[in-house]
């Protein structure tokens, strides 16, 4: 049976292929219907039945966020256009390179792309929390998230509850194997009491989601930006930290992005830099801290669904190695267990399976 985004893609034009997505069903199409007749191609899509948020959503669809933000000002952005009207509405597809592609994470990057990603920090610092509580597709009230320690606090809270708490039936077993408990991100956490000490910045929208494979660089060197379903309302040192934590640039182009974020922020958002430097740390904790629930369940799935034993076998060694890591990088945080040994893991996660 065809999906509702394949049919979609195929009234459209011709499917030229799918595209990886975690949340969504993506098709990539060369328009040829009368309606989009010398039209770039478009990206069609649609939410994947029964996926895992890690993150909390705050608007209701991306399309229709990505209409409102050139007015505002967003630097290269996918364009938007409609199937029809009434219809759904597409996205155009950017061409070019993925960032994550030209240079891999841990490796630095161009000054170029640092310059065009400091142009984007800028723009999004002025939209303030005054024009996003306006919009009407928002799916939460974070206008009642009234400081950062408020922000900090309900990211905690949501990775507690609809993350680890929610996932036990599916995940529990292997959460245990591994040592892993709720502790790390409990209401009585050092996460949460280190969240109450952050300094008051104001609010603006944030992409949430500024890692490598969401930059697309084009034939002329312009840097796009994809991917905004977690866009949301919040502390713009949420959007560095996390920009940091995905990106994972070499030590010293790190301490560059951050002070040219400092200055960035403070002439596009005055206030915007209070307290950057005991704060930024935090921040780096929870994401740090979330990456290991988070990356727990992803190769859990991973590691499930291969297809055959020598693919399972290869599968369980880069697991093994890339939740090992994540635990290392999570260090000392307390209500984190011990580092645990690369065959437990592999241990863990080969029971994991033969219990499905």
């Amino acid at each position: 049976m065809t999906s509702h985004a394949y049919r979609q893609a195929e009234r459209a034009g011709t499917i030229d292929g799918p595209l990886q997505g975690h949340h969504r069903e993506w098709y990539v199409v060369s328009p040829d219907s009368a309606e989009f007749a010398g039209s770039p191609r478009l990206k069609v899509g649609q939410p994947r039945e029964q996926v895992l948020w890690f993150d909390r959503r705050s608007f209701d669809s991306e399309e229709e966020l990505l209409l409102l933000l050139p007015g505002l000002g967003i630097p290269r952005i996918p364009s938007v256009l409609r199937l029809g009207s009434p219809g759904p509405v597409v996205l155009g597809f950017i061409e070019g390179d993925p960032l994550n592609r030209l240079a891999p994470a841990g490796s630095p990057v161009t000054a170029g792309v640092v310059d065009q990603i400091m142009e984007l920090f800028g723009a999004l610092g002025r939209v303030p929390a005054e024009t996003v509580m306006q919009w009407e597709i928002s799916t939460r009230r974070d206008g009642q998230l009234k400081d950062c320690a408020q922000f900090l606090q309900s990211l905690i809270s949501f990775t507690h509850d609809e993350v680890y708490e929610a996932r036990q039936p599916e995940f529990g077993e292997l959460f245990a194997q591994l040592g892993i408990r709720g502790a790390a991100v409990a209401p009585d956490s050092q996460l949460m009491y280190e969240a109450a000490q952050l300094t008051p910045r104001p609010f603006c929208l944030v992409h949430g989601d500024l890692h490598r494979a969401n930059f697309i660089v084009d034939d002329a060197d312009r840097l796009w930006t994809i991917d905004w379903e977690l866009a949301t309302l919040g502390d713009p040192l949420y959007e560095l930290a996390t920009h940091l934590h995905l990106m994972r640039y070499p030590d010293r182009q790190r301490r560059d992005v951050t002070e040219r974020w400092r200055t960035t922020m403070e002439r596009s958002l005055p206030g915007a830099a209070a307290g950057l430097d005991s704060d930024l740390p935090r921040y780096l904790a929870y994401k740090r801290t979330q990456s290991v629930y988070t990356d727990v369940m992803r190769h859990a799935i991973k590691v499930r669904t291969c297809r055959t034993p020598e693919e399972r076998a290869r599968q369980l060694d880069e697991s093994a190695r890339a939740v090992r890591r994540v635990l290392t990088q999570a260090g000392t945080c307390p209500g984190l267990p011990p580092v645990p040994g690369f065959t437990q893991i592999k241990d863990a996660y080969r029971a994991y399976c033969a219990a499905r």
